[in-house]
């Protein structure tokens, strides 16, 4: 259940191929992106960084989130689309994947569990998905990380 090798190989390979980069800014999946990417071989030519902005106060501090972001709250496309377009720009990153999102098993801030964003900024533009899991927080965490690879293979033209 493991994010997929074969997902990070294909993100890596084709970003290198294209002479392109990728950071990362996740919240719900607690760095389990970068981690995986960081798994295969020659990543270092293609990710730049990324950060774990769990907290509030951090995606304030570290991404500098504008305050009418979290209007929408944390949980939502807004915050998901804010924090892969700073994570972009404060790495300088080609493209960049963001995640935010409640694991469960409690409702948070009226979001029910299992309710997760993933945005992807591209050199272009920027995406948003959102999803919706049943599992536990660990089947919540790793779906939605399987899910983002796939997000981002699909908008790595």
């Amino acid at each position: 259940m493991y994010p997929t090798i074969e997902q990070a190989f294909q993100i890596v390979n084709n970003l290198k191929i294209k002479n392109k980069t990728l950071s990362t800014a996740e919240s719900c999946t607690g760095g389990l992106i970068a981690s995986s990417i960081t798994d295969i071989p020659g990543a270092s030519k293609i990710f730049l960084g990324g950060v774990v902005v769990y907290a509030t106060e951090i995606k304030r501090k570290i991404l500098n989130i504008p305050e009418e972001t979290f209007k929408h709250g944390v949980i939502s496309s807004e915050m998901a689309i804010t924090m892969a377009l700073a994570v972009k720009y404060l790495t300088g990153s080609d493209y960049s994947i963001a995640t935010t999102g409640n694991l469960g098993p409690d409702t948070m801030e009226e979001k029910p569990a299992g309710l997760i964003y993933i945005a992807v900024a591209t050199p272009e533009n920027v995406f948003v998905k959102e999803l919706k899991f049943q599992g536990d927080r660990y089947f919540n965490k790793i779906n939605a990380t399987n899910e983002a690879f796939n997000f981002l293979i699909e908008k790595i033209v």
